[in-house]
């Protein structure tokens, strides 16, 4: 209420937007009762949110703290691009500072986290954040500006709460000056933030030998490998313990991984490699052209694109190629095509390369195709009748090919 309040004083544009979290009942209604007012008694835009908190806490497993967080930043996002806003001013003060500078070390924070929260950052600014809350209270009381306690803020149950009201009082017993001190170490943090955020990205571009690859040997000789890791992991949900976990495997065999809960570290030779967990499991799907050999230019195709002997999968075990319901329309699903099935790769796996008479088992093909642990488990391979057709986007079985006695081509393309 107080930056409502001084920012409309001072002759700024603003609307304000308010999260009912829908955890305190009647109290909760209060809080919007008062600022839906101020902000009619004021011709302020008023922009509400009503979340159903606890049932998204309970249907996501997650905490109520981390709902409420991600719903208010959401909506405040929306808004912005919705409306034109500059941007999202919040309130934040030097306490609340204080108590993200401590929360991030009880977490095992890296140099960026000593900010505690900075004074603005992409589409965000905090003007507040220099005032102790002793301050904006008192210009409560000299403004005469309305405002509402929020008595969940009295329970030690949450950890900023127990922070701020057992931490502190003990830091300060023990040293009268250490909110004071905090505070700074928090204004020399973000000051010096620029040179970090460079020195961070110097060191990380040595390290890279791909996008999201990393030097197994450049990290090992780093003087500051966990510094400069938890900044690179620190966007794809890794924690700090997680990150002492990836140091722990750059001396272990290739395969070993540590995962967070959307992407993993791999080892792989004197590599790390970072891949979205989610991304390795997306299933291909097939579609499929019968077209005449005398139509076809070129045998040349796309990787996701292979061209099979129609002939062959007509006769291949005493089936016809019209007992596979395929036709000259392209069509796109397994469930019309029993034959044909996409899999992953397993060990103990076989074909005959095309050009190649003999058989090669996939793991000795992935050692000469020199594929990464990460490149070997996006492989995807094409059956026919429970035999390996199609190493798709690599190689044709040789058994399936196009030869000078095809009339029809059967041509399988993948969507991806």
């Amino acid at each position: 209420m107080v930056l409502a309040t001084l920012l409309h004083e001072n002759g700024h544009q603003i609307g304000v937007a308010h999260c009912n979290y829908q955890l305190r009942g009647l109290e909760s209604d209060a809080d919007k009762e008062l600022v839906r007012n101020w902000c009619k008694k004021h011709e302020i835009p008023f922009h509400l949110k009503n979340v159903e908190t606890q049932k998204l806490a309970n249907e996501t497993n997650r905490s109520i703290q981390m709902v409420a967080r991600d719903e208010r930043y959401a909506f405040f996002d929306a808004l912005r691009k919705e409306y034109g806003y500059a941007f999202t001013a919040f309130a934040h003060h030097a306490n609340d500072r204080v108590e993200s500078l401590l929360i991030n070390v009880l977490r095992g924070t890296g140099f960026r986290g000593l900010q505690g929260m900075p004074s603005k950052r992409e589409g965000i600014i905090r003007p507040l954040i220099g005032f102790t809350k002793k301050e904006l209270r008192d210009y409560t009381e000299e403004s005469s500006v309305p405002f509402r306690n929020d008595a969940s803020n009295l329970e030690t149950y949450y950890q900023r709460n127990w922070v701020r009201l057992r931490l502190i009082p003990m830091l300060k017993h023990v040293d009268a000056n250490a909110f004071d001190q905090l505070l700074k170490l928090c204004e020399r943090a973000e000051a010096e933030n620029p040179n970090y955020e460079n020195w961070i990205a110097e060191n990380l571009e040595a390290w890279k030998v791909g996008k999201n690859t990393l030097s197994v040997r450049e990290i090992q000789q780093s003087k500051a490998p966990f510094t400069i890791l938890k900044e690179f992991l620190r966007t794809k949900g890794f924690s700090s313990d997680q990150v002492f976990e990836v140091l722990a495997i750059l001396d272990s065999v290739s395969g070993s991984q540590v995962c967070s809960d959307t992407h993993r570290v791999t080892k792989d030779r004197d590599c790390l490699i970072i891949s979205g967990i989610e991304s390795l499991e997306i299933k291909p799907k097939l579609s499929y052209e019968l077209i005449p050999r005398s139509e076809l230019k070129t045998l040349k195709t796309a990787n996701n694109t292979v061209l099979i002997d129609a002939n062959t999968v007509g006769t291949h075990r005493n089936t016809s190629v019209t007992n596979t319901s395929i036709t000259n329309t392209s069509i796109s699903t397994e469930s019309q095509n029993p034959d044909f099935q996409l899999r992953k790769w397993q060990k103990g796996d076989r074909f005959k390369p095309l050009g190649i008479k003999g058989w090669k088992k996939l793991s000795d093909f992935f050692i000469d195709e020199k594929l990464s642990i990460l490149e070997k488990e996006q492989v995807w391979v094409m059956t026919y009748q429970d035999e390996i057709a199609w190493i798709v986007g690599k190689r044709l079985d040789d058994r399936f090919k196009v030869s000078e006695s095809t009339q029809k081509v059967l041509k399988v393309t993948t969507d991806s």
